[in-house]
């Protein structure tokens, strides 16, 4: 009899539909969790696996949805929580698709403010985020930040929020904006919270950080000082490329209100 590690193996490499959708119910979670996030598993036992009594195993069938529309609806009306907010997040590293309208605004009505942020970070519908940009939950809003077609007229009323939060987030998190006048803004904001986000955001403006640099705060002023000698001090270079790399994506991308 082939042990259970063998059966992983031979679910994580098989290509082979049946025989996955056999080893999909097999009584050992990490077997089905291997089936999972085998591609070459086929929708029905997916769909499945999105509804299986182990949590870990939901989440990993909902990781692999990207090439599978037909099962979006299903996995937006998971009563699992996470389900719903990992499906949420499908497409945040891929501009040019996105969740079906229908799906987004049923996701955007969830009671999860997990989800409801991931959408606000990714979706490509003006009125969802309208929607998401004036949620109540401060956790929304800050999602809303690092949305790639947020207009400037939009990060500035999160840059405004009343909220710390959600100022910082927007510090921390935006890629089109806070351009630098919203930043030195932000340099001077109440809120060491923030202020200390706005030290660690890659390529913002100098200014900010000699103002933070003059901070009442010892461990924002010190940070400052560090960044002003050399932004390697306190960002990585791996930090930094990535940063730049994520900002690239805006490029090409219209903002909502253009």
């Amino acid at each position: 009899m082939p042990t259970i590690a063998a059966v992983v193996l031979q679910a994580e490499q098989t290509s082979d539909p049946v025989l996955l959708r056999t080893l999909g119910e097999r009584p050992e979670e990490a077997v089905r969790r291997a089936v999972a996030e085998n591609p070459a598993t086929d929708d029905g036992t997916l769909a499945r696996l999105l509804h299986d009594l182990v949590d870990v195993v939901r989440a990993t069938a909902a990781t692999g949805l990207a090439d599978r529309p037909q099962l979006h609806d299903d996995a937006a009306r998971s009563p699992d929580r996470w389900v719903r907010a990992i499906l949420a997040h499908t497409y945040a590293r891929d501009d040019r698709r996105s969740l079906a309208l229908p799906v987004q605004r049923l996701l955007a009505a969830d009671d999860f403010d997990e989800t409801r942020g991931r959408v606000g970070a990714t979706t490509d519908d003006p009125e969802v985020f309208a929607a998401l940009l004036d949620d109540a939950s401060p956790r929304v809003r800050a999602w809303c930040a690092s949305n790639p077609r947020i207009s400037r007229a939009q990060m500035e009323r999160l840059v405004t929020d009343p909220i710390r939060h959600v100022r910082a987030g927007a510090a921390a998190n935006g890629l089109r904006w806070p351009d630098d006048d919203q930043l030195l803004r932000l340099a001077h904001d109440r809120s060491v919270e923030v202020r200390w986000a706005v030290v660690f955001r890659v390529d913002r403006p100098r200014e900010a950080l000699e103002v933070v640099a003059r901070d009442s705060d010892e461990w924002n002023r010190r940070h400052a000082e560090l960044a002003l000698q050399d932004e390697r001090n306190i960002n990585a270079d791996q930090v930094v490329a990535s940063a730049r790399t994520e900002r690239a994506r805006v490029r090409d991308l219209r903002p909502f209100d253009d």
